[in-house]
Parts: C-alpha cells; structure tokens; sequence
C-alpha cells in the first residue's frame, strides 16, 4: 500500500499497489472479462479433445501448465484444492523413489515412467484450470464447452467404437453436453426429461453402468424437486446416507432387470455368465479388485512409476483372482493388466501401484471431495443432473476404472465438483432457483 499527496492538503488517500505477476498471471488479470472467458473456452476444449503430443503429455496439460500462475491463486476460494495439489506432488516424488527402491528386483521402463508422472501433472493442473474457469464463466457453459471437446476427440478408429459407437464413442460427450444445456437453459423439467431420454437410451446400447448412473441421477433430480419444509436437521452428512442406501436398491433392482432381460439378451447372458462364476455381479464385471486387494497383501507398499511386475507379483494377483473361481490365465490379465506394467483398472489400484501410500492417500483425498460435495448439493436440493451424473460415474472409477482413461473426466468432475468455501453466482448449484417451500 502506497500514499499520494495532492497539493498542499494533508488528506492523503491509498492507492492500491498490485502485487508482482508472473507475466502470464498479469495478461489473464489485467485481460477485459471477454479475453478471460475465450481464454477458458479454448483451453478446456483442448483440454477435453485430449491432443496427445507423446510420452503421457497432451496439448491441453501444457497449456494449463503454462497457465499455473493464472489459476494457482485461486486454489484458495475451494475446499480442498490446496490440498488435493499438495498430496499430488507428495505422490509424485514416492513414485519416484519406488520406482528406484523397486528397480534392482523388477524391470523398469522410463517411458511409462514418464508418462504416469505426466498423467498426473496433466490431471492436477487441469483441475486447477477448470476451478480457475469457474470464476469467468458459469458451470453450465464450462459443462457445454467440455462435452463439445469431448465430442470432437472422439476417434471413430479405435476397436473398442467399432463394437457399439454409442457406448464407447459419444454416450459421455453427448451426456455432459445435453445435461450441461438444460442447466444454462435452468429448466429441472427439462433436465428431468433429457435424464429420462439418456437412461433409456442406455438401456438399448448394452451399458449397465451408464444405466445404473442415469437411473439414479433420475431419481435424484426428481428427489429435488418435491416441495419441502424448513428444516435445521439437514445435513451432508444426512444425505450421503440416504445416497448409499438408493444406490444399493437401485443396484439391486438393475440386476433384476437385467435378470428378467429387460436390457437385452445380450446383456443377460453376460450377466448370468459372471454370477454364475463368481456369484457376484461387481466381482464377475471387474475381477481386477481381487487382484488388487492381492497385491496390496503382497507388498503393501506399492511397486513404482514405470515398474513392471514379476513373477512373484503376478502370481500374488493370479492367486487372489482364481480365489472368487475366475479364470486368470488369459491375454486380458497377461497382456492388458500385467503386461510390462501393472493396470488394475481402478484409479485407486492405479495410484496406489504407482505412488505408493501417498497415491493411495491421494486417490482417498479426490473420492471424499467428490462425495463430500455431492452431499453438500444434495441436502441442500442444488444439484444439477450433470453435477450428479459426473459425480455418481465418478466414484464408479476410483474403483472400477482405469486412471488413464477416466483422467479426462476426473479433470472436470473435480473442477466442477469441488466446493467455494464462499458461494458465488458462478456456481452450477445456484443457476436453479431454490424449490417452493412450505409452511409448516
């Protein structure tokens, strides 16, 4: 804080002084409000296009490197953000002194290395755009504008589209792009009807999970709609049980659907084929879990960066898969899973593999966020359907899905999904006008 004195008058007056910027950080501050939200739209299209350059690094994660001093200083209006940056880069540097304590007894390659360490550069430092980008623009057009790059990313080459385009080519994209319309349009009919219209769309593309998701993002957008009363007993706390206790009936009533070959012959034979296996629909769907909860008995500590299993390792998880009778001696589980590097198909395995404990920690840190702000939007009737469609998916890939493949999207469930310690009028949760109350 500086002084001007004017004349001989001995009022002085303060003259607010800036303080020092990077020269990126005083670009974006001093830009008009127009250049600040183009600077956001582009970014988290390409972020969203996922433009790989090679070695793990995308264009999207290098502009939002080049941008830390832009959104760094708001880490601090979010709860958790600060932290959630601090726990990464812990986790980085036990990755890499694994990947040197595990060296002298497994083969290491510096490429893959790399690549994670980039993957998680890469997801922290698009979250911190995407919180920056909730100061310039709403959360409906940050939604919009993510699903539209996600859409044109979409690669209609890979194998995997070949098999069901919807399922594995615009069923995500499309989702947060027409959930994220009905929410700047501020219509809860209309985002109940296009929730309803996405949920039986899922039910004929053979996607039970994206059914479960919509199914359940349907009943809690209806939820919200009911009139209420006042009432001081409410709490986050509150409504994540009551989440709990719905997903599992919804769970429940899915499998019986499925069962009764509502969703399909297709998806009925699957289905019966892995409970008759393993007599469990989550366990027979993803028996990668067994093979993780093996190896974290096998060596508690995690393996490394980069780090290929031996033959010890991969016995430990063979053994753990073959206890619940799934057959593990096949290319998915020799090539895909344990093929010169360890993939347990779930980001918490993920991290725990590859950072260790603090990536274990880590991958704790992003699913109490997560859940956390889902209870607080709930108990408090604010959350929008593609808050609680990312959301809801969310906490299905720290378990059951891949880093590498969900990092796109965890970037903007966590840009989305993290809490402003103070609520501002740029919150996806206040676009929607509060439900009617009634008098006691």
């Amino acid at each position: 804080m500086s002084f001007e004195v004017r004349s001989n008058k001995t009022a002085v007056r303060p003259v607010p002084v800036a303080p020092p910027r990077t020269r990126a950080g005083r670009f974006v501050q001093q830009a008009p409000p127009i250049v600040n939200k183009f600077i956001a739209v582009v970014v988290l299209v390409i972020v969203a296009m996922r433009l790989d350059i090679g070695q793990g690094i995308t264009v999207g994660a290098l502009a939002c490197v080049a941008l830390i001093p832009v959104w760094f200083p708001v880490l601090r209006q979010y709860w958790g953000a600060r932290l959630l940056l601090l726990a990464g880069v812990v986790a980085i540097g036990s990755g890499i002194w694994l990947t040197a304590l595990s060296a002298p007894t497994h083969d290491t390659s510096l490429g893959q290395a790399f690549g994670a360490i980039a993957g998680l550069v890469g997801l922290l430092s698009g979250v911190g755009f995407v919180l920056w980008a909730r100061t310039v623009l709403p959360d409906s057009q940050i939604a919009i504008w993510y699903g539209a790059g996600i859409l044109i990313g979409v690669s209609p080459t890979s194998e995997l589209y070949a098999e069901n385009p919807w399922r594995f080519g615009y069923s995500v994209a499309l989702t947060i792009l027409l959930l994220g319309i009905t929410l700047q349009l501020r219509r809860r009919w209309l985002e109940l009807a296009v929730a309803l219209l996405l949920t039986v769309v899922a039910t004929v593309t053979d996607a039970r999970s994206t059914f479960a998701f919509m199914l359940l993002t349907v009943l809690l957008v209806a939820w919200q709609m009911r009139p209420t009363r006042p009432s001081r007993g409410k709490s986050a706390l509150r409504a994540l049980l009551g989440l709990g206790a719905l997903a599992l009936v919804v769970f429940k009533v899915i499998q019986a659907l499925i069962l009764d070959g509502a969703l399909g012959e297709a998806t009925q034979q699957r289905t019966l084929a892995q409970l008759q296996e393993t007599g469990s629909l989550i366990m027979g769907g993803r028996p990668e879990l067994t093979a993780t909860i093996a190896l974290m008995q096998h060596q508690p500590w995690g393996f490394g960066v980069g780090i290929a299993p031996n033959p010890e390792d991969i016995l430990a998880a063979k053994t753990g898969m073959a206890a619940i009778n799934y057959d593990p001696n096949n290319g998915y589980v020799d090539n895909y899973m344990f093929g010169g590097h360890v993939e347990l198909h779930s980001i918490i395995g993920d991290f725990w593999a590859g950072f260790g404990l603090p990536g274990l920690l880590l991958a704790l840190i992003i699913l109490v966020l997560i859940v956390r702000s889902i209870g607080v939007h709930v108990a408090a009737n604010t959350a929008s359907a593609v808050l609680l469609y990312l959301g809801i998916k969310a906490v299905w890939f720290m378990f059951f899905g891949p880093f590498f493949s969900s990092s796109v999207l965890l970037v903007l469930v966590l840009g989305l999904l993290i809490t402003r310690k103070k609520p501002a009028t740029t919150d996806a949760a206040l676009l929607f006008p509060a439900p009617v109350r009634l008098r006691p």
